[in-house]
């Protein structure tokens, strides 16, 4: 059984950038109803119960942190590099839903940060110490998952209409080829 979070550009249907963006999006909602899961799973256990499969499911989630982590960086990227100075254009940058975005991408950095090194201390411990450091990772880890998905909803809802409504078919293709390059070189 696959047990990845990744998320691959080149099934995208669509070379639209705001469609890539969006089925982006998409996925990683799907991903995070996956952590969450695990999460819940987790928390629900003591620490004398199914020791082996607990292990096992810390082991996942670290791995599906540090994929989030890393997808959502090239992800905030790919905004910050392609999308955003081409709609700055149209609606600046410093106010507005660019500067909520920018400012919420540093929020989610961080508590994408804190989440992993959580999970990792996680990891290597056991007893009641790990029972205490389970009870901060759910914590962050869920308010990290909620910030994700208000943050890709207003993205969804508000800022990338603007993007439809704004952007030239030429300019959209500009950005798309921006997304494959940045892409390319980060992964």
């Amino acid at each position: 059984m696959n047990h990845h979070l990744k998320i691959d550009h080149a099934d995208a249907i669509n070379p639209d950038p705001i469609e890539i963006l969006k089925q982006e999006h998409q996925r990683t909602l799907q991903g995070l109803a996956t952590i969450e899961r695990t999460l819940q799973y987790l928390d629900s256990l003591p620490s004398s119960t199914a020791l082996k499969r607990c292990l096992v499911e810390q082991s996942r989630l670290r791995d599906w942190v540090n994929e989030l982590s890393q997808r959502m960086l090239l992800h905030f990227l790919m905004e910050e590099e392609a999308l955003f100075p081409v709609l700055a254009e149209y609606i600046g940058k410093e106010d507005g839903p660019i500067g909520v975005m920018l400012e919420e991408h540093l929020k989610i950095r961080s508590a994408l940060l804190n989440w992993k090194r959580g999970v990792n201390v996680l990891c290597k411990l056991t007893g009641s110490a790990r029972d205490r450091v389970l009870r901060e990772v759910t914590s962050v880890g869920n308010q990290t998952i909620a910030q994700l998905r208000l943050h890709m909803s207003k993205e969804d809802q508000i800022l990338f209409k603007i993007c439809d409504a704004s952007l030239s078919d030429e300019e959209k293709k500009q950005v798309t080829q921006k997304l494959q390059v940045i892409e390319k070189n980060v992964l």
